[in-house]
């Protein structure tokens, strides 16, 4: 009877733990050993009962088992459900995060754009826009210095490069306009084209004067390259600001490069390169006033080309042209960086020379007229020579105000054409006692 009960007890186990057959194999050894040790127990209610119990209870708790164990897998389903919802969730919470990250970036790549822009607009120079830059820079970019390159308003061998350097208080200040030093040269020619780039100076070779890398970002307009952003001891992560920095100084470099083309046709004759003559009459009034606050001396010349209507007759307008534009040029090279000079119209030029007296004047005038005499003009296939004639007028001996002063210098040019051309006269009382008629007949000449 032992044995039956541990076959029993060992079904029940099955039952719980092992797989069916063992369960139905342990179950019948303990059903037939019960019937072998008592067989009358088969004839008795007890008896069955019994063996009911031998063969059942097993499968009630395997029953119960396999009951546990599919709740047990609809509550590992749900969970991993719910937990692949959760993982949904936080998958979706983190790309939320990314998107959040990305429009934040957004944003103050715009508001950086905003602040550039708005400092920078109303630059009509490039000084002012270097210093407009200089006043946001610091808040967007950690440089130890800036470079900007003007490559188009200026000689491609010497372009015009402002620089500023960080200070103690930690704001970029402007250092002296000069040109390209052997670095800047050297980062200029490295990057032609392309994305901003850090620069290692130990690579370059020149003198660097303490700094390490640099990092460079083109400045492009319409018609190719026109300048360069150099920024001293940028960290690496800050070249994406740099390239938004850059992108508006280039806007803004071609809006005043746009601006001084259109200022500059509208006060600069298009066939000589001088002043139009409104324009040179409005600085020389200034220059006047300056002369009259400050007691200086300054004097007024006219000059006009010699026999000009005869060659333009003889050898056509085109011809007539160069003449003009060589004799223009010979004057510009004459002249003074601050003395004015203007065409007044059709072969005239009208001179200011600054802080110039009477003598200086007279040399400066015969000057200019020896220069113009003593160079061949080439235009096309001819090969002239030309002369031309000058009055002079001084201030304040001859005259007190711009109008008068140039209606003398007119007069004694108009003397000095009918003296026989190609001379200086300056204006005297006498030389305006014009006979009727005589004014017009000498401009023919």
């Amino acid at each position: 009877m032992i044995v039956v009960i541990g076959l029993w007890v060992l079904a029940m186990i099955a039952g719980l733990c092992w797989a069916r057959w063992a369960v139905t194999l342990l179950s019948a050894l303990a059903v037939v050993g019960s019937i072998a040790v008592a067989p009358s127990n088969v004839l008795q209610p007890a008896g069955w009962f019994q063996l009911v119990a031998f063969g059942i209870t097993p499968w009630l708790l395997a029953a119960q088992r396999l009951t546990h164990e599919a709740y047990l897998r609809r509550l590992q389903a749900t969970e991993a459900f719910r937990v692949s919802r959760l993982q949904q969730a936080v998958r979706h919470l983190l790309d939320l995060q990314a998107k959040i990250r990305r429009t934040e970036a957004r944003i103050a790549q715009i508001t950086d754009v905003y602040h550039v822009t708005k400092e920078t607009v109303r630059a009509m120079r490039i000084d002012e826009l270097f210093a407009a830059a200089l006043s946001v820079i610091p808040r967007l970019l950690d440089v130890q210095g800036l470079r900007l390159i003007d490559l188009a308003s200026s000689p491609a061998e010497s372009p015009l490069v402002l620089r500023a350097r960080r200070t103690a208080e930690g704001r970029l200040a402007a250092e002296d306009t000069n040109h390209l030093m052997p670095l800047e040269q050297a980062v200029l020619e490295s990057r032609q084209a392309g994305e901003p780039v850090m620069i290692e100076l130990s690579a370059l070779g020149p003198s660097t004067g303490g700094i390490t890398r640099v990092a460079a970002a083109n400045l492009f307009g319409e018609a190719g390259r026109i300048g360069m952003l150099i920024a001293d001891e940028l960290p690496q992560e800050q070249l994406p600001a740099l390239k938004i920095v850059a992108d508006q100084i280039a806007l803004q470099l071609s809006r005043i490069h746009l601006y001084q083309a259109i200022q500059a046709s509208a006060i600069t004759d298009s066939l000589t390169g001088v002043y139009v003559r409104r324009y040179v009459c409005e600085l020389a009034a200034e220059e006047l006033a300056r002369s009259k606050r400050q007691g200086l001396r300054c004097a007024v010349l006219m000059a006009d080309l010699d026999l000009f209507k005869a060659k333009n007759d003889m050898y056509g307008h085109l011809v007539g042209d160069v003449v003009l534009r060589e004799v223009a040029a010979s004057f510009r090279k004459s002249l003074r960086e601050v003395d004015l000079l203007g065409r007044f119209g059709g072969e005239e030029f009208c001179f200011l020379l600054i802080e110039t007296d009477a003598q200086k004047a007279m040399a400066v005038a015969e000057r200019l007229r020896r220069v113009v005499e003593a160079r061949p003009i080439r235009a096309y296939d001819e090969t002239l020579e030309q002369t031309v004639s000058i009055g002079v007028a001084c201030f304040p001996d001859d005259g007190q105000e711009l109008d008068a002063l140039i209606e003398r210098a007119d007069q004694a040019l108009y003397a000095a054409k009918r003296a026989g051309r190609n001379r200086v006269v300056r204006w005297s009382a006498s030389k305006s006692q014009d006979a009727p008629g005589s004014r017009q007949s000498a401009r023919q000449q």
